[in-house]
């Protein structure tokens, strides 16, 4: 039986760049993941792309060709995505998806916002028929763990979020900028839980662009925003200071063109692109006059308060530990049921033909009795033969063997 199989690299093991380039936008995964299936060698595949990671969590044949695969999509060196990722087998990729679920393997240890992401991903590979009945299992099993460790540790208590380290910076800075008007770029989860820390600052205009208007107005209402469409994004960027990127697009959303006005006059700006890939231009960075962050930058500004956060990191590792066991057990059941299927196939098969043979005898005009009797001895017959065979035609050694099996699979007494 297949084993899960997960391939892929964070923000521990490749650099920005390097995770840029093997960034999936949300609406690639599909077409990723149907490829995969198409090829004949993946059977069950989920894709997790975030701002921290990219994961291939799959059921494969080869797991060379999914590597090469992703890597050709993004025209990827495989060999250097290779010295920078890690593929885990069965129970390790059981133990990582367990460890990444809990925010474990999180730039700031314990953020709840991979759980949305996973639940996701999840949503994204069972439209395409992507998620079979193994990897589904798997990952309904992570999500009970993940409750489990935030419940009964306090990993949430201790993870400063994303969202105050953006706002305390952009305070800091806005002294120095033109003004204080700042706007969102994106309303999707991640956003949804930066963009309220700024309810704490005193600010100019805020703004919040989307393509879908309804899902800008609704997080808009939550931080007294006002809401524009994504099409007006080039028309408006001037009027802000500060701009929070954190969506998915397959172009540049903002570009040296977009803003010439600002280079041309040196006008200070403030650009956070926390989306992956990045939707901006990487050339900005180097106008001295713009300030370009991206997510490496600020998880370097959180207050990690290391010495809480190991020891809640160790409690939620010992939960997630003994969820081995019953990983295990799962995985013990799941290689049973092939067989157990096969035995059923099996008998339904005789007791079908013994069956068809006891009708036509009954038509004939024979006595019921006597069909029923036949058909009685004839099913214990064909039922026990080719065990009776094997037993019998064994050698001594697999033979003491099989008789303590047998008496054990039949309950039956030992002389």
């Amino acid at each position: 039986m297949l084993q899960p199989v997960i391939f892929g690299l964070n923000y521990q093991t490749a650099d920005f760049e390097l995770r840029d380039r093997l960034a999936f936008a949300s609406e690639e995964v599909s077409h990723v993941l149907r490829r995969l299936k198409n090829s004949g060698i993946v059977k069950e595949a989920l894709l997790l792309s975030t701002c921290n990671r990219t994961e291939l969590y799959c059921i494969a044949q080869d797991i060379d060709f999914v590597i090469n695969s992703l890597c050709d999509m993004h025209s990827v060196c495989p060999r250097t995505v290779r010295n920078h990722s890690y593929v885990f087998h069965g129970e390790d990729c059981a133990h990582h998806l367990f460890r990444v679920i809990s925010g474990l393997e999180s730039m700031v240890l314990g953020e709840s916002e991979i759980v949305a992401q996973i639940k996701e991903a999840m949503d994204i590979a069972t439209k395409v028929n992507a998620l079979g009945s193994h990897l589904a299992g798997l990952f309904q099993m992570s999500l009970s763990i993940e409750k489990e460790v935030r419940h009964y540790t306090a990993i949430n208590n201790v993870a400063i979020s994303m969202g105050h380290a953006i706002a305390e910076h952009v305070r800091q800075k806005i002294p120095y900028l033109p003004d204080s008007n700042i706007l969102f770029i994106g309303a999707g989860q991640m956003m949804q839980q930066i963009a309220p820390h700024f309810n704490y600052l005193e600010l100019g205009q805020k703004s919040i662009a989307n393509r879908t208007l309804k899902n800008a107005q609704t997080l808009a209402v939550k931080i007294g925003a006002d809401a524009v469409s994504l099409s007006e994004l080039h028309s408006i960027i001037t009027n802000y200071s500060v701009l929070v990127f954190c969506c998915s697009s397959n172009s540049v959303l903002l570009s040296e063109a977009d803003l010439s006005t600002e280079i041309g006059q040196q006008r200070k700006k403030l650009i956070i692109d926390l989306s992956m890939p990045l939707v901006i231009s990487k050339t900005l960075k180097d106008y001295p006059e713009l300030e370009v962050l991206t997510i490496d930058n600020i998880a370097k500004m959180v207050d990690v308060g290391i010495e809480k956060r190991k020891a809640a990191a160790k409690e939620a590792e010992e939960i997630i530990t003994g969820k081995l066991d019953d990983y295990r057990a799962w995985q013990r059941k799941r290689g049973l049921s092939p067989l157990i299927k096969r035995l059923r196939d099996d008998s339904e098969s005789i007791r079908r033909e013994s069956l068809a043979a006891a009708e036509k005898q009954l038509l004939n005009g024979e006595s019921p009795a006597d069909v029923l009797k036949q058909l009685s001895v004839q099913l214990t017959n064909r039922l026990l033969h080719t065990p009776t065979v094997k037993l019998c035609s064994s050698n001594d050694e697999l033979q003491d063997n099989l008789i303590d099996l047998v008496n054990y699979l039949y309950g039956l007494k030992v002389n």
